[in-house]
C-alpha cells in the first residue's frame, strides 16, 4: 500500500492504483487539457460579447473552459478501474445493449434537428431528456422529466432571457418570456 496516501483513502485500497493501472486516464486527461488549452488560446481571439449581446466565442470559451476543469479533475483523481467477474470492461455491456442505447442517442440527435425546427425549445428538451435518461440510460420517469425540465428552465433562463439568444419558440416560451420581461 503506497504509504503516502490515507489509510481510508479509496485511492490506497485500490489495487490498481497501487500498481499505477490508472496511469492511462491521467495520460489522457494531460491529453486532453492540452487540447482544452490549445482550444482556449485559439478562442481568445473570437469576441465574447458585444453590443448586440453574446458574440460567437461566448459560448464555445465556457465550454472550452469547463472541458480544462474537468481534464483537470481526472488527471488529479482518475478514479477506480470498474471490472465485473470475467475481469472485462463493466463499460463494453453486452452488444446488443450498447448498440441499442447508440441507436436511441442517434434518435435524440434526430428528435433534437426536427424538434428545434417544429415543437420549440422546452418540448424539444422534454423529448431528448426523455430518450436519453428513462430509454437510453434506464432512469425512471421521474428523472428523466425532472432532468428535461431543469434544462429547459436553465437554457430559458440563461440563454434565452440572460442572454437573449433566439430559441425555437411556441406558446410556452413566449408565455415565459412575458412573464419574466
Amino acid at each position: 500500500m503506497n504509504d503516502s496516501l490515507p489509510a481510508n483513502s479509496p485511492a490506497s485500497s485500490s489495487p490498481d492504483n497501487a500498481t499505477g493501472k490508472n496511469s492511462g486516464a491521467r495520460i489522457a486527461a494531460f491529453f486532453m487539457l492540452a487540447v482544452a488549452l490549445i482550444g482556449l488560446w485559439q478562442l481568445n481571439r473570437l469576441e465574447r460579447w458585444s453590443i448586440d449581446g453574446p458574440g460567437p466565442g461566448l459560448f464555445p470559451m465556457l465550454v472550452g473552459s469547463v472541458f480544462a476543469v474537468l481534464a483537470v479533475v481526472v488527471f488529479i483523481w482518475p478514479g477506480p478501474i470498474v471490472r465485473d467477474e470475467d475481469n472485462e470492461s463493466a463499460a463494453d455491456g453486452p452488444r446488443g445493449t450498447t448498440a441499442r442505447t447508440f441507436a436511441l442517442y442517434v434518435l435524440s440527435l434526430l428528435v433534437l434537428a426536427a424538434g428545434s425546427a417544429f415543437a420549440g425549445f422546452t418540448i424539444t428538451t422534454l423529448a431528448v431528456s426523455v430518450i436519453i435518461v428513462h430509454f437510453a440510460e434506464g432512469r425512471s420517469w421521474f428523472a428523466a422529466m425532472c432532468y428535461g425540465l431543469i434544462g429547459a428552465l436553465i437554457g430559458l433562463v440563461g440563454f434565452g432571457w440572460l442572454l437573449r439568444v433566439d430559441l425555437p419558440s411556441t406558446a410556452i416560451e413566449r408565455a415565459f418570456f412575458t412573464w419574466v420581461r
